[in-house]
């Protein structure tokens, strides 16, 4: 007898999908309590003890609200910025496991039970724990993103073309890349709509009108210009940034020298990109190509993360900036298909070819939940084992270690060596 959770309702449904992303990802940092975790974390935290949302008045076009509302929150409560972080992550992380099942259950009209299956699936997946690992602005982003995506449709009416431009203008407000997609999926069914003579829905581009009047913003007046953290930070000043023509948002590969990205030849970079996507994605991999399924929004957005991950092998030398970030992202689309598969492989008696080319490798209800429950145990291992020595979890290997940590129980420096560190910049 197959287990079923349809009777839950919608509401029930999405607030268990909240509750089991917030506790899952409230498990780390219980684990690594009082120390912080995440590269970036220390960052958010000085944000919010600063205490002033806005430097500039050109902040207006940055993406200025997750700052916003955590510094509001470290007003209002008066917590250590640390301990505040630790519970704003887990509540970003559980918003975003609602936004998958809103997705799942909204806009492809699945059961409550499988939406439930898709929401818990991503929850425990390796590269969405890595993103909200330290990328709060990027969870911020795409969970508002993922409420969106329902709604990017030909036949809205009025209503939700106003609806989505509020959605729009938080999603502009909250991360580059999230608004990217927007746009990306925005004008990629416009087109779609011309190429295949269907009544083009111009509601979508009024939607997001105001959001590429911010975006436009950021990209004249904000993101040219390099953030100013000399006040705050030690800053290596011996990057080579590689801009191709000067335009901010491409990056030569090859010619690249930052403490994250520095390759010197296209193996290497070749090498790099390769370990990364079979890290994240290779064990759900024969689950996504057994449970694709085409939905124009998804798709588009799925073309647009894999050139922003793939792009740098085909052009090095001209191609999106932070390959990595892209590639991570691909989490979210990739999630709805990998759900699917495991859904139509625990149905059938006989199970499912990975693709026609491969007819014979054949995916069967004992390899699919298999499959799943090994993402899963590695998404619970990154979560919880502890540095080795101070140095090495168990993920991963020399060509990840840059942009996926060994573990999620680190930060800019191993968790027992925090206190020294701080005592070490008092003294200074």
């Amino acid at each position: 007898m197959s287990l079923s959770l349809d009777d839950l309702g919608f509401r029930k449904g999405l607030f268990i999908a909240f509750l089991v992303g917030f506790a899952v990802r409230l498990i780390p940092e219980i684990l690594s309590y009082p120390y912080p975790i995440g590269w970036d974390t220390v960052y958010y935290a000085y944000r919010i003890s600063d205490g002033a949302l806005f430097g500039y008045w050109n902040d207006v076009f940055s993406t200025w609200l997750p700052y916003g509302i955590m510094t509001s929150l470290g007003n209002i409560t008066q917590l250590d910025p640390f301990m505040l972080l630790k519970i704003v992550a887990p509540l970003l992380y559980g918003g975003t496991s609602a936004g998958i099942f809103f997705v799942a259950w909204k806009k492809l009209n699945w059961s409550v039970t499988k939406s439930l299956l898709a929401s818990g699936f991503f929850a425990f997946q390796l590269a969405a724990l890595v993103v909200s690992w330290q990328f709060y602005r990027n969870v911020f982003g795409v969970m508002v993103l993922l409420f969106a995506l329902p709604f990017l449709r030909s036949d809205i009416g009025w209503k939700e073309t106003a609806g989505l431009s509020v959605l729009g203008l938080l999603i502009a407000w909250g991360h580059e890349l999230a608004v990217v997609s927007l746009f990306f999926i925005v004008f990629g069914l416009l087109t779609l709509s011309v190429l295949r003579k269907e009544k083009i829905p111009y509601r979508l581009f009024v939607a997001v009108i105001p959001a590429l009047i911010v975006f436009l913003g950021n990209f004249l007046w904000v993101s040219p210009n390099p953030i100013p953290l000399a006040r705050n930070m030690v800053w290596l000043q011996d990057s080579t940034w590689a801009h191709p023509g000067g335009l901010f948002f491409l990056t030569d590969y090859l010619s690249v020298s930052t403490p994250i990205e520095s390759y010197g030849s296209y193996l290497e970079l070749f090498y790099h990109v390769g370990s990364l996507f079979v890290l994240l994605y290779a064990i759900i991999l024969p689950l996504i190509s057994v449970g694709y399924f085409r939905d124009r929004a998804l798709n588009v957005w799925t073309v647009l993360l894999l050139v922003g991950a793939l792009g740098c092998l085909v052009m090095p030398f001209s191609a999106l900036l932070l390959w990595g970030r892209w590639m991570l992202l691909l989490v979210f689309p990739f999630t709805f298909f990998a759900a699917n598969g495991l859904w139509k492989v625990t149905k059938s008696l006989e199970g499912f070819s990975v693709s026609r080319v491969l007819g014979w490798f054949k995916i069967t209800k004992k390899v699919g939940v298999g499959l799943a429950l090994l993402s899963m145990i590695v998404g619970c291992l990154f979560m919880a084992w502890p540095l080795v020595d101070g140095k090495y979890g168990v993920i991963g290997w020399e060509g990840t270690f840059k942009y996926v940590p060994s573990t999620m129980q680190s930060s800019s420096v191993p968790l027992r060596d925090t206190e020294g560190v701080i005592e070490a910049y008092k003294w200074l």
